[in-house]
C-alpha cells in the first residue's frame, strides 16, 4: 500500500495505537481512575488519536527522502535536548496528570491532545525511521514498538534512546556503503 492509498490513514491509525497505546496506559489509567468516568477517557485517549492522525496526514504528503539522510537525521534527534526533554515528561504520567489537568469534555480532549504532543516529540524520530525503512514490515514496527515501550515505560529510558541512536547511525552507515 502506497503513502497515496486512501487506505493508508486507517493502517496508520491502527499501526500507531498499536505502537503508541501500550505506553500510554499508565496516563490513560490515571486519568480514569481520577474521575471515574468512561467518557472523559475516551475523549482523553481521542485527543491523543487526533495528533498521531494528523501526523499520518503529514506522513501521506511529505517527500521520500532518501533512508541513509532519514537514518542519520533520526539517530541524531534521538540525542537531543528536546527528545530528552519529552522523553522525561512521557514518562511521569502521575505529574501529567497532576499539572496538564484540565476539567470538561473540551479539557479532557485537550489533555489528549498535549499529551499527543509529547509523545510526538518522543516517538516522532523512530516513527520517521519506519515510514522510511517500510511501515509494512511487520517485524520492523514490532522494533520499533518495542523501542519505544522501553524508552517511555522502563527505567531504562533515556539509555535505550541513545542505544536506538547507535543502531540507528549504524544502519546508515550499512546503507551508506552498500
Amino acid at each position: 500500500m502506497g503513502m497515496e492509498s486512501p487506505g493508508f490513514l486507517a493502517v496508520w491509525a491502527v499501526a500507531m495505537a498499536a505502537m503508541m497505546l501500550p505506553s500510554e496506559l499508565p496516563l490513560f489509567r490515571l486519568a480514569h481512575a481520577t474521575t471515574r468516568s468512561v467518557r472523559h477517557t475516551a475523549l482523553l485517549v481521542g485527543g491523543y488519536g487526533a495528533v498521531w492522525l494528523a501526523v499520518g496526514v503529514v506522513a501521506m504528503q511529505a517527500p521520500m527522502l532518501p533512508e541513509v539522510w532519514v537514518l542519520a537525521g533520526v539517530a541524531v534527534y534521538q540525542l537531543t535536548p528536546l527528545k530528552r526533554r519529552c522523553l522525561a515528561v512521557c514518562r511521569a504520567p502521575l505529574a501529567r496528570v497532576l499539572h496538564g489537568w484540565h476539567d470538561g469534555r473540551l479539557g479532557a480532549f485537550r489533555m489528549g491532545v498535549e499529551n499527543g504532543l509529547w509523545c510526538l516529540g518522543c516517538c516522532v524520530g523512530l516513527t520517521v525511521a519506519l515510514i522510511a525503512l517500510g511501515m509494512t514490515n511487520v517485524l520492523l514496527m514490532a522494533a520499533v514498538a518495542a523501542a519505544i515501550f522501553v524508552e517511555k515505560a522502563t527505567r531504562f529510558g533515556v539509555g535505550a534512546s541513545r542505544l536506538s541512536a547507535v543502531g540507528l547511525a549504524t544502519a546508515g552507515a550499512v546503507l551508506w556503503a552498500t
